[in-house]
């Protein structure tokens, strides 16, 4: 690794600070062991940005190693506060983008995921049993066909509490899809399986319980919890399948069966028979089954069979025909396995999200907010006023009364109407919807999503100033380090003529490749080029025939090797290349040259960047007057392993 890229990766070191056990340690960990003009560098911090994990022990070669690359690292920093490179818009535009989503991820990895986990956690050993009432609502609905909704959710929900059973009112006052009721009975479920809305409501109910009506992103619920009971271990399961709907279904699993019963290999009798492909290739394995992953009674007949049986005979259910094979019971050795189990479980449900929007969500839910209702009601019935006037021929005084808030952060009414005129301009204000607000909530979250990271996780402002450092310290490195367009090309060209026998061409070989499925299609390219054609042309005439065209020196390695012995506008014997059929046809050999200067301008430059670099780093050291003490670093180090 070179110095420039452990350099670079100082770009992701976060600073950890430690309270240590002693002041002996203390005053070791302040020891001076290198300065970058007035700057000291300590034993502490040096240790810190190598290796932030306080458990491990780095070792005296590593931080020796480390030292010189650190000092540059922090003079580099001082160069680019010096140049202006800190202020530099391609660089504030880059930590912009940066900032905001390393906010989103810190609010997922520092307390959204811990506190989703334990809410999941605690639920995660309890199926529960329900029946509900659906009115499909779409997102956009006005607020009097969501208030129609509630209401007559309210009204089934007054007759199940005097006595009608949800089964016959499901029927009455669930929205239909395709015939169906959208609503009904549900097959036990566990946590992780359905809609995170629609989970939070049933695990708050008692056993009998019936909701008051919510909202999902299907429409408005009530709900009623007709048990619960603790979970069911999971299963891992393998099948033999064969679909319904044929005469020959039936027939083909009992020949399964039967084949099994025969000492046939369980992958291959799932390969020959199995209709289902995802599964079959894999010896059958389906992986995981619980309650509320499949169809009740697909579920229900799994968690009966007896695990202990090599397999099953054949089992019919909604999907078709089944051999089953019960390839594990999900049992726990200890209480932190079966966290870790759920940990995978939360993180692949629909619990767990790490979009941005799921974030905005969390934050308003959980941190400190507020609509300012009453600024919301006003402001419907200016509109409404309006009768059928576009929001963007509107004119609005100005109004700086607070609208939303979130902790210290807020959003006046005027942000409010502009944000509406820009993004509804030509809707009517009369068709007013209340999802806007939620929009604008998100947006607004958004807009400030950098600064109430920080004012929640002071040390955010470190993660965030450390990543300026690493881009401005790599913004060094490619302006004055490995930008080939700033390089002096006077020294370049002194190379270049001073070392004349190291940028020649040797003599090479210019061919083209010709390849194709079939010999015949082959063929006819070569009767192509032999009549007098441009081997360039070959794919116009011929698609089916691909070509390459390049220019080497003598290789010994295949199928280059055949170049060798070939003339000028020949072709070789056909060989395989790539599963096609392929042949060369040598234009020209290509006598040995000089390069001119443009042409050995890389290469040069590759033999001059190690001495480019060194010049500019030690005119860099002699500015910062960079210093270290290799002597003082190591006595340190060995006063603080005598303390252990």
């Amino acid at each position: 690794m070179t110095k420039q890229v452990r350099a670079l990766s100082l770009c992701f070191l976060l600073t950890v600070f430690f309270t240590f056990p002693s002041y002996s340690q203390s005053k070791i960990d302040g020891v001076v062991v290198g300065t970058v003009g007035d700057q000291k560098i300590t034993y502490g911090e040096l240790k810190n940005n190598l290796n932030s994990d306080p458990n491990k022990q780095s070792s005296l070669k590593e931080l020796e190693e480390f030292l010189p690359i650190y000092l540059e690292y922090k003079a580099k920093i001082k160069f680019a506060q010096d140049n202006g490179i800190f202020d530099s818009p391609k660089l504030v535009k880059e930590l912009e983008i940066y900032a905001k989503q390393a906010s989103y991820s810190y609010w997922i990895n520092n307390r959204i995921k811990e506190a989703e986990f334990d809410y999941y956690y605690k639920r995660a050993s309890t199926e529960v049993k329900s029946e509900h009432i659906l009115i499909s609502v779409p997102p956009n609905a006005s607020p009097s066909d969501t208030l129609a909704a509630y209401k007559r959710l309210i009204e089934a929900r007054n007759k199940f509490l005097n006595g009608t059973d949800l089964a016959e009112l499901d029927p009455q006052y669930s929205s239909k899809q395709n015939g169906r009721s959208m609503g009904g009975d549900l097959s036990w479920f566990s946590i992780g399986t359905t809609i995170k809305e629609f989970e939070d409501v049933v695990y708050n109910l008692e056993k009998g319980e019936i909701s008051m009506p919510f909202r999902t992103q299907f429409g408005y619920h009530i709900v009623h919890l007709q048990d619960k009971r603790p979970r069911t271990p999971s299963r891992y399961v393998s099948h033999i399948f064969t679909a319904l709907g044929t005469k020959e279904s039936k027939a083909k699993i009992e020949q399964a069966y039967n084949e099994l019963k025969k000492d046939s290999l369980w992958s291959k009798t799932v390969l020959k028979y199995s209709d289902d492909n995802l599964s079959a290739s894999n010896s059958g394995r389906l992986g995981w089954i619980n309650h509320g992953k499949f169809r009740t009674d697909f579920t229900d007949s799994v968690m009966a069979i007896d695990p202990n049986l090599e397999y099953t005979r054949p089992i019919q259910t909604s999907y078709g025909y089944h051999i089953f094979r019960i390839d594990s019971v999900q049992t726990f050795k200890s209480e932190k396995e079966r966290k870790e189990s759920y940990m995978k479980e939360f993180l692949e449900s629909s619990n767990f999200s790490k979009s941005n929007e799921y974030v905005i969500n969390w934050i308003q839910k959980n941190v400190n907010d507020q609509i300012f209702k009453e600024s919301i009601t006003d402001l419907e019935s200016f509109f409404h006023s309006k009768n059928t006037s576009l929001l963007k021929d509107i004119s609005y005084s100005e109004n700086e009364a607070t609208i939303y808030k979130i902790k210290d952060f807020h959003f006046t009414k005027n942000e409010y109407i502009e944000y509406l005129t820009l993004t509804y301009p030509n809707i009517k204000a009369t068709d007013y919807s209340n999802t806007w607000m939620s929009k604008f909530i998100s947006q607004s979250i958004d807009s400030v999503i950098v600064e109430l990271t920080t004012s929640e996780f002071p040390e955010f402002k470190d993660v965030i100033d450390n990543y300026k450092k690493g881009l401005a310290v790599y913004q060094v490195n490619d302006d004055y380090l490995w930008n080939a367009s700033t390089v002096d090309t006077t020294e370049l060209k002194q190379i270049y003529n001073n070392n004349p026998q190291n940028y020649i061409y040797q003599k090479r070989y210019h061919y083209y490749l010709l390849s194709a499925l079939a010999d015949s299609t082959l063929e006819k390219a070569v009767d192509f080029i032999r009549t007098g054609n441009s081997p360039d042309s070959i794919r116009s005439y011929f698609p089916r025939v691909a070509v390459s065209s390049d220019s080497v020196a003598l290789s010994s390695d295949p199928p280059f090797d055949k170049l060798r012995d070939m003339k000028p506008n020949s072709f070789s014997l056909e060989f395989d290349h790539r599963n096609r059929k392929a042949l060369f046809y040598l234009e020209s050999i290509l006598p040995s040259r000089k390069m001119t200067f443009n042409e050995s301008f890389n290469r040069i430059l590759s033999e001059y960047q190690p001495i480019r670099e060194k010049e500019w780093l030690d005119d860099l050291k002699k500015t910062y007057k960079i210093k270290s003490d290799v002597n003082k670093l190591r006595s340190t180090f060995k006063k603080e392993k005598a303390l252990k």
